[in-house]
């Protein structure tokens, strides 16, 4: 199928997604996306499990794209990673609830109200954190999607995507660290995907401080010096003393 996805998107909004441009687009869905998807991630799944996720992730996706689209416009590879992020996700919690205790098993899941999109669990986790550092929740999902909505995402253009938002500049590199880290450092979100619990992860004096700035309470925050940067500056502070 050659029309640009962009194109199927405008045909159903535009219909109210009646069903031959709704069908036209879930075409384009099974031939771009469910199609090449990876075997690794229909062996985490399963065939069929991995198929329909990939078909529901991408169909809410198109919705989503109908109403805001990104600058840069929208093509079936940026869709085609959207929902292999949100498929890698899914394979981390099963990998995760397979090491839980078999009795935790038992336990219900907590339901998200039905007024919030999910943002994936560990992303709805630093959302949280950023409403009790005083961001409104509004505000702060709609950042976090800005800063997602890659690629790439090296932390400069992610904290470009977040100005574009209308975060301050402090703001957008504390959400930066939050989400992307940097070569020394991992981001909070790093942490949380990789095991570690966000009551750990969140009680970091760093990971705080990147909270603080995100939220906008520390307008002064830009970053951390590297350690070279604090030894040049020692060094020029006992050149000029000398």
């Amino acid at each position: 199928m050659d029309v640009e996805l962009e194109v199927l998107i405008a045909d159903a909004a535009r219909s109210d997604w009646a069903a031959e441009p709704s069908r036209r687009l879930a075409d384009g869905i099974e031939t771009h996306i469910v199609a090449p998807l990876s075997s690794r991630l229909k062996a985490a799944l399963g065939h069929d499990e991995a198929a329909q996720r990939a078909r529901v992730i991408a169909w809410e996706r198109c919705h989503e794209l109908a109403v805001s689209s990104p600058a840069a416009g929208v093509s079936w590879g940026y869709l085609a990673n959207l929902v292999r992020w949100r498929l890698m996700d899914a394979v981390r919690a099963e990998v995760l609830r397979g090491q839980r205790h078999p009795l935790t098993r038992e336990l219900p899941e907590r339901e998200l109200t039905q007024h919030r999109q999910s943002l994936g669990p560990h992303l709805e986790r630093i959302a949280s954190e950023l409403e009790r550092g005083g961001l409104p929740a509004v505000v702060g999902r709609n950042l976090i999607r800005a800063a997602a909505d890659g690629p790439p995402f090296y932390r400069s253009e992610v904290i470009m995507r977040l100005r574009r938002a209308g975060a301050r500049g402090a703001q957008a590199e504390g959400l930066a660290w939050l989400l992307r880290g940097g070569a020394g450092r991992a981001s909070a979100l790093a942490r949380l995907a990789r095991g570690e619990g966000p009551g750990e992860v969140f009680a970091d004096p760093v990971v705080r401080r990147w909270i603080r700035a995100a939220a906008g309470r520390d307008l002064r925050f830009f970053g951390r010096p590297s350690r070279l940067g604090h030894r040049r500056a020692a060094a020029s502070h006992r050149v000029r003393a000398a």
